[in-house]
């Protein structure tokens, strides 16, 4: 029997960039409520002992093209692997780049909450105090700009929200308005992931450093952890080591040149540079313990909550910090065991290639984690629809 379609994926379209026009994300939409009560159970994974076996079992199972993982342990960078689905084959190296998608997010929170160290932000100041001019929001972050459709947000709202909601997803905005920004709920009344939020956050932050978004990171977080090959838009120097996006099947796909800074899913980054930055945040248990103080509820049957910058499951008496990535032509997933310092994280060049997730965190991390039962990194639309009627869009 299928697994019900959590509200919280719907509302996000499974989409982290806001470019799909809104009549295509309506028909995607009603294809997969159509669809999920006929899609099949999965079948098992192949098993291995050898985390490196089951990367090139499960590439060649789903096609996908490119994937790299960086495995931690013990708080350090213990191992890159890569493979690849094709034939014929890509050439994947552990400095191979990817669009990270929603990965991301916890990359720029990473800053966000080191700025906090620093005494330039505060986390429960409104983000009107670093916007004095007030918000203008772009209708498309991608499409900045003096000719780019955009609004100066008035709602009274706007005054309540925090950095702190910014960061938890509990600010009330929708994920992408396309449109006039709106709120979708009371600041601070409850989770609703947003893209948006993180936009705005990264506007704050953009006016505090005095920078644009690509060269605050490289200051907070690119140079200090010798993330080498990592940015948040695309240069000549990321092009020349980035795999394009595939189709769920393995065909070529178009996805979105990333030219512009956008905190929540422009990053291009290597396995090998996500795992420093892993390996870096469960080095601090500072940051940690913010992390994961006083998170909110997202669903309270998977015990799935979230916490600043990162998804938070409970497991007993431990804490482990997640996050998924899926932009058209990449999906991605991260997570980390702060108590025992270990992690890890995937990258793809597929719009499959959160079918790896599970399988992969069970063969290098053996544990039983709720966070795979959950909607958030279970076959999407574009998934379902190519695996079902056979249209890889």
């Amino acid at each position: 029997m299928a697994a019900p379609i959590n509200p919280h994926v719907i509302d996000m379209l499974q989409y982290e960039t806001p470019s799909l026009p809104r009549f295509a994300r309506c028909v995607l939409l009603t294809a997969l409520m159509a669809l999920a009560s006929c899609a099949s159970t999965p079948n098992p994974e192949p098993a291995s002992a050898e985390p490196a076996d089951q990367l090139v079992q499960l590439v060649e199972r789903h096609n996908i093209c490119a994937a790299a993982v960086a495995v931690i342990r013990q708080r350090t960078l213990h191992q890159v692997m890569t493979a690849s689905g094709c034939d014929p084959a890509l050439d994947v190296r552990a400095d191979s780049v990817f669009q990270a998608a929603s990965l991301s997010k916890p990359v720029f929170a990473y800053a966000v909450l080191k700025l906090v160290e620093q005494g330039r932000l505060a986390l429960d100041a409104p983000v009107l105090r670093y916007l004095p001019h007030g918000y203008r929001h772009a209708f498309d972050p991608l499409q900045e700009g003096a000719s780019a459709s955009a609004d100066e947000v008035t709602d009274p709202r706007l005054q309540a929200v925090t950095v702190r909601m910014l960061l938890q997803h509990t600010a009330g905005l929708p994920n992408w308005a396309s449109g006039p920004l709106h709120f979708k709920s009371t600041p601070g009344t409850r989770w609703t992931y947003s893209g948006e939020g993180y936009v705005l956050l990264q506007r704050a932050v953009e006016a505090v450093v005095g920078q644009p978004l690509d060269e605050v990171m490289q200051e907070q977080v690119f140079a200090p952890l010798g993330m080498a090959h990592s940015s948040y838009r695309l240069t000549p120097e990321i092009a020349e080591r980035l795999l394009s996006g595939t189709k769920a099947n393995g065909a070529p796909r178009k996805v979105i040149e990333l030219r512009r800074p956008v905190a929540a899913f422009s990053l291009y980054t290597t396995a090998e540079d996500y795992g420093r930055f892993l390996a870096a945040l469960l080095r601090d248990e500072a940051l940690l313990a913010r992390i994961s103080d006083s998170p909110v509820d997202v669903d309270t049957g998977l015990n799935l909550r979230w916490g600043l910058g990162w998804g938070i499951e409970h497991t007993g008496d431990d804490v482990h910090l997640w996050q998924w990535g899926n932009n058209p032509g990449y999906r991605a997933f991260a997570i980390a065991f702060p108590r025992s310092g270990d992690g890890l994280v995937m990258l793809t060049n597929s719009d499959g290639g959160l079918k790896l997730a599970e399988p992969l965190v069970r063969a290098a991390l053996p544990a039983q984690h709720e966070v795979f039962r959950s909607s958030f990194v279970t076959s999407g639309v574009m998934d379902v629809l190519c695996e079902v009627l056979r249209v890889c869009l």
